[in-house]
């Protein structure tokens, strides 16, 4: 009795078809839940940041430039994640932040620049431009001493 060897190929179409409808069902799957949308307007972010819904932006304010990701909705509060790119080019202490970020929480609905109301938020970059804050209220208030005092005593200047 004599028994043949079957031999299977290297290439099965029931393999190659799999395959295919695999990586379809991931691309839809992280289409869906893992794509953002890109914004190149302030007007675009913030009708976004309306919805929260997922939103990548890059945006310059006050002088330094940011990168918004809004995340979605956690909780009935819009997550923005908020990393510095690039800091003013005029300070040594705010380009010491770039790369870091901060996770702010603000209410849903609501469209505001997310860094304006730092209190929402926390991470790194929040300690860092806390910290920028402070050093320039120190500055302004040992530069204008003199005046705030005659301000306080209600002296009046002599011209």
């Amino acid at each position: 009795m004599v028994i043949k060897e079957e031999r299977h190929g290297f290439f099965s179409w029931k393999w190659f078809i799999g395959l295919v409808v695999l990586a379809v069902l991931i691309y839809v799957i992280w289409f869906f839940f893992f794509s953002y949308a890109e914004c190149g307007t302030w007007a675009c972010f913030n009708n976004n940041l309306d919805d929260c819904s997922k939103t990548k932006f890059i945006g310059k304010s006050e002088g330094m430039i940011y990168e918004y990701i809004i995340e979605g909705s956690n909780g009935g509060r819009c997550e923005v994640n908020i990393e510095l790119l690039q800091g003013e080019l005029n300070n040594v202490e705010s380009k010491k932040l770039e790369g870091h970020d901060m996770l702010c929480k603000l209410p849903e609905g609501v469209v505001m620049t997310p860094e304006s109301d730092i209190g929402n938020c926390h991470g790194l970059l929040k300690e860092g431009l806390q910290d920028l804050i402070i050093k320039r209220l120190h500055v302004y208030l040992v530069q204008n001493l003199g005046q705030l005092n005659l301000e306080v005593l209600d002296i009046p200047e002599v011209s």
